[in-house]
C-alpha cells in the first residue's frame, strides 16, 4: 500500500482522538452527565487510536523496514499515555482543565518526534 494512505489514516485517527478527548473534557468541564456525548466521544477517540497504531506501523513498515528508532519508542509510549487518559477523563471530572493542557502537551511531544527527531 502507498505510504501516503497509511499518512492520511495515521492524521484522520489523531484528528478523531483529539475531537473525541475534546468531546469528553467539554462535558466533564460543563458538569453534564449527558450519555450520548460520553458514547460518541468514547467511541470516536478509541476508533482514532486504533486508526493511529494501525496505520502507524504500517507507516514504519513501509518507510523504515520494521526497525525501531528511539523516537518511535517514545510514540508508542505516547500512544499508551492517550489511551490511558480516557479513564482519567471519565471518572475524575475535576482534573478536565489538567488533562486539556496535558493532552495537547502530548500531542506536542508527539510532533517534535516525528518532524525534529531530537532522538
Amino acid at each position: 500500500m502507498n505510504p501516503s494512505i497509511y499518512h492520511v489514516l495515521h492524521f484522520v485517527g489523531i484528528l478523531m482522538l483529539f475531537l473525541g478527548y475534546g468531546a469528553l473534557l467539554g462535558r466533564s468541564m460543563a458538569g453534564s452527565d449527558d450519555s450520548k456525548v460520553k458514547k460518541l466521544g468514547s467511541i470516536t477517540s478509541g476508533i482514532g487510536l486504533l486508526l493511529m497504531i494501525v496505520a502507524g506501523f504500517g507507516l514504519m513498515a513501509k518507510l523504515y523496514g520494521n526497525s525501531f528508532e528511539p523516537w518511535m519508542i517514545v510514540k508508542l509510549v505516547i500512544w499508551f499515555a492517550l489511551g490511558g487518559l480516557i479513564a482519567l477523563i471519565n471518572r475524575k471530572p475535576a482534573l478536565a482543565v489538567p488533562l486539556w493542557w496535558g493532552l495537547i502537551a502530548l500531542g506536542a511531544v508527539a510532533a517534535v518526534m516525528v518532524y525534529i527527531r531530537p532522538i
